[in-house]
């Protein structure tokens, strides 16, 4: 097998000038080894003269002498840094970067210990040392490029870009054209907790509005990598001991990174998880206050409200379905709230293994029937506001995040139209008005061979009524909880249960059959029984023998009708 050929030292060059996918991450480069000498501030600035961009980096570090130059920035591969955690560049190969841009020159003066030198690269990489007379503080870099006015306005653009991500959060001041780009560190979401930890190891977690994940590393606030890494959890963790690898795109992946980030999941589990879930109580006791028994409907949510709810509903999804288990006490703090104002914890919701959980969007006579009776009703936004308004993105993503964390937990979930009630006559001269039309549909069912229980008016357009349309519907006993997938059953033969028809005094066809029964009550009942039965278990052969009966019945009434005038003196 023949060798491979020896990499030559320009070869070398050439990758190291372009280790990195962007060209101008040369100036983290410069930043890194200003700090590391010890600098606390650093200049950038950018100038346009005689058609030549030329760009300053100067920082009052601790310089170099004529051994630092000849051992460490002309000579490749060799660096004091190597094995001294309170440096980042452990390569010593950061500053050749400059040269990824393809300047005409780079021009460095610095002094230490009484020696004051300039080095000037030409394009071709090649250097000239000269000793200065005059003093110089630190280090002054210039770097020289052919540039004409607009590639020079958007090369300025861009490095101020390149230098906030990299350096916003580095512990000296880092100025570009005289602005400080610094920013505290932290993260900027609603819900977060901290820790520092030994060796100046710094970590913040926390939800971002949009819920999306984020994990930023950092050595003495210099960006190694911004990714992401836990679903739904935002992080930023700063360690002296965390290294980026040689292309600076990701962090080494050893012992100390595994107990950095060991620490940020507990940091997560416990105060993190703590604070959502108290933020969330919080919000669900003020909810509840608001619509409590005494209320005499729910309170408009408002859209801030909503918005607060769909993060927080969000937020202890993403703790509720983690590996790890919810910080002590998590789990009995109330997280919703009833439409009557009972709050919900996540153990009340987990513990009915036999009881479904159903979700109410506004308080109704349903749903205080159904509270009243021991179920487990739980208030979610409406996804659409009234009529007229258009739709509310707010209520639908807070709709959206309670409902996802209720069928995380709960056994069984279902709407409030699963269920269904008939509300009593209004008073006593509207029931004597149904009295007609109600005993006749009660003897054309009774004819034709049903189990009823009786005929009843009753009204259905309650709000979340699942059952405003109906003509009529079916119940054990008028006006209890009815299964809305039941309240049509009516059934005929010896096994058959007896059920109570409710006509729906809300419903118009049903009213124009009420009006039609004073003079014609059978041909009313035939018609309310067929209009009842359509879409279930109408056929000819039924039709047939409601129409029979209901003709036998008018026939009857007038016999009866024309013997009573017959006998009339």
């Amino acid at each position: 097998m023949a060798k491979p050929e020896p990499l030559s030292v320009d070869d070398a060059l050439d990758r190291l000038v372009n280790q990195f996918s962007d060209s101008m991450a040369f100036f983290r480069e410069l930043i890194q080894n200003s700090l590391d000498a010890g600098s606390q501030e650093v200049e950038i600035d950018f100038v346009h003269e005689g058609g030549k961009l030329v760009v300053h980096v100067n920082d009052w570090g601790a310089g170099m002498n004529r051994e630092i130059i000849d051992t460490r920035l002309t000579r490749l591969f060799s660096s004091s840094k190597d094995g001294d955690r309170t440096k980042i560049g452990k390569f010593g190969i950061g500053f050749v970067s400059v040269f990824a841009i393809e300047p005409e020159a780079v021009c460095i003066d610095t002094g230490r210990a009484g020696e004051h030198w300039r080095i000037v690269f030409d394009e071709r990489r090649r250097f000239q040392l000269v000793r200065l007379d005059q003093p110089v503080e630190g280090t002054q870099i210039r770097i020289f490029k052919q540039m004409d006015r607009r590639a020079f306005n958007r090369f300025r653009e861009r490095a101020a870009e390149v230098i906030a991500y990299w350096c916003r959060h580095v512990r000296g001041d880092v100025r570009v054209e005289g602005e400080l780009i610094n920013e505290p560190f932290a993260l900027d979401v609603p819900i977060s907790a901290e820790a520092k930890l030994v060796d100046g190891e710094h970590i913040i977690v926390g939800h971002r509005d949009d819920g999306a994940s984020f994990a930023g590393f950092y050595n003495r606030g210099l960006t190694l990598c911004e990714q992401e890494m836990i679903p739904g959890v935002a992080f930023k963790a700063d360690s002296p001991k965390l290294e980026h690898t040689l292309t600076r795109d990701d962090v080494i992946r050893e012992a100390g990174f595994e107990r950095l980030m060991r620490s940020v999941r507990e940091l997560v589990a416990t105060k993190l998880c703590a604070a959502v879930f108290e933020a969330l109580r919080d919000a669900v006791v003020k909810r509840a206050g608001a619509t409590g028994p005494s209320a005499a409907a729910l309170p408009e949510l408002s859209e801030d409200d909503a918005w607060v709810l769909a993060y927080l509903w969000r937020c202890a999804a993403v703790h509720e379905k983690s590996p790890a288990k919810l910080a002590e006490g998590c789990a009995a703090m109330p997280v919703f709230v009833s439409p009557g104002g009972q709050t919900w914890t996540l153990e009340d919701l987990r513990r009915p293994a036999k009881r479904e959980v159903v979700v109410a969007t506004r308080r109704s006579e349903l749903t205080v029937k159904l509270e009243a009776e021991g179920h487990l009703v739980v208030w979610l936004p409406r996804v659409r506001e009234d009529k007229g308004k258009g739709s509310s993105p707010a209520w639908a993503a807070a709709y959206a995040a309670g409902r996802a964390l209720l069928e995380r937990v709960a056994p069984t979930v279902v709407d409030v139209e699963a269920w269904c009630t008939a509300l009593p006559p209004r008073n006593s001269e509207e029931a004597q008005r149904w009295q007609i039309l109600a005993a006749q549909v009660a003897r054309l069912l009774d004819t034709w061979g049903a189990k009823v229980g009786g005929v009843r008016l009753g009204h259905l357009d309650y709000a979340g009524s699942a059952v405003r349309e109906a003509v009529a519907i079916t119940q054990a006993q008028f006006g209890e909880l009815t299964r809305s997938e039941d309240c049509g059953e009516l059934g005929r033969g010896l096994f058959a249960s007896r059920r109570v028809v409710v006509l729906n005094a809300d419903h118009p066809s049903v009213r124009t059959i009420a009006a039609l029964a004073v003079d014609e009550p059978e041909l009313g009942a035939y018609m309310a029984v067929k209009a009842f039965f359509l879409g279930r278990q109408l056929d000819a052969e039924t039709d047939e023998a409601l129409l029979v009966a209901t003709h036998a019945a008018r026939e009857r009434r007038r016999v009866r009708s024309a013997g009573a005038r017959e006998v009339t003196p």
